[in-house]
């Protein structure tokens, strides 16, 4: 009896190790699951603000920008950042042929997935445009509404 006893006691030393084990690798897994759910809701408004930016955006918008035969350098700037984040060559004779198709340029901006941008691409529009001081939506608004909203979404997709 003396044999069992010990025995389930040993199994009950065990399992309650065990329980211990898990019951912190819940916690960790709760406090994890904790921070990325304050991170997703602390950058909810630069989400909201970059959707809200796009949908400012029309046809007529777009073919503003695609229009400018000697673009000003705001816009030049904005859409080379823009261009960078889509994967896109900067030129400006490149930036009016992905214009061409707006309905396609207003999508790949609606469906942008911030989460798979690498973290090279997004240092890139940071350090060389995102950090000019004219890179500021009420100057760029001076020059193209269109470019003041793509400005703001350049802005909104870095936060996030």
């Amino acid at each position: 009896m003396n044999a069992d006893k010990q025995i389930a006691n040993e199994k009950e030393r065990v399992v309650s190790a065990e329980a211990e084990i898990v019951n912190k690798k819940a916690s960790e897994a709760k406090a994890i699951s904790d921070d990325a759910e304050a991170d997703l809701n602390a950058a909810k408004p630069e989400l909201e603000a970059a959707e809200a930016a796009l949908k400012s955006l029309d046809k007529a918008a777009i073919v503003e920008i695609k229009s400018f035969p000697n673009p000003p350098k705001a816009v030049v700037m904005v859409m080379e950042a823009v261009m960078v984040l889509l994967g896109e060559k900067t030129e400006w004779n490149n930036v009016k042929s992905v214009l061409n198709d707006v309905n396609g340029f207003i999508n790949k901006l609606l469906t942008y997935d911030v989460s798979k941008t690498p973290e090279n691409v997004l240092a890139k529009v940071r350090k060389n445009y995102l950090s000019l001081t004219e890179f500021d939506p009420t100057d760029v608004g001076k020059k193209s509404a269109a470019a003041k909203c793509l400005c703001i979404w350049c802005l909104s997709v870095s936060k996030f």
